[in-house]
């Protein structure tokens, strides 16, 4: 299979992992949350919110490489573990697990993240972060805290 199509399809599965929002519901989340864009080459920056401390941060970085590794290694059960409540009652474990096998056909193994940064305010964060294959970057990724854990949030 051609390399470029390859990448596209899995450009389009990551896209695909949330459950896809509306434009109303993406629009009522990037209000809550400044859309923060920016990257750099270190994987340890992190840019957050004025209001933010550090310790709204705390396991952000981890709980996106452990969803990343899962969506990425066809481990759909600990990538869907990462879905917030919303997330999951919108998308099935059924239909999550299709997706995430794709991911895996495509990849088989955990990339690391080459860039990251977070906007974070109070439980929600946009997140960004790049990888070498540039098809799978993330943008603005939507994350909220539920329960004291970081959860993906992105449908």
């Amino acid at each position: 299979m051609n390399k470029s199509v390859v990448l596209g399809v899995a450009a389009g599965l990551l896209g695909l992992a949330g459950c896809g929002s509306t434009p109303e519901e993406s629009a009522a989340a990037t209000s809550s949350i400044p859309a923060g864009t920016s990257t750099s080459s270190e994987s340890t920056s992190t840019s957050s919110a004025a209001t933010s401390s550090e310790p709204a941060q705390d396991g952000l970085r981890d709980a996106v490489q452990s969803y990343s590794n899962a969506f990425l290694t066809g481990d759909a059960v600990a990538a869907y573990d990462l879905f917030t409540v919303r997330c999951k009652d919108r998308t099935s474990l059924a239909q999550f697990t299709g997706i995430v096998a794709a991911a895996s056909q495509l990849y088989g193994s955990a990339l690391p993240i080459t860039s990251y940064s977070a906007e974070v305010s109070g439980n929600l964060a946009r997140v960004t972060y790049t990888y070498d294959v540039s098809a799978i970057n993330q943008t603005s990724e939507p994350w909220a805290r539920e329960e004291g854990q970081w959860k993906q949030d992105d449908c």
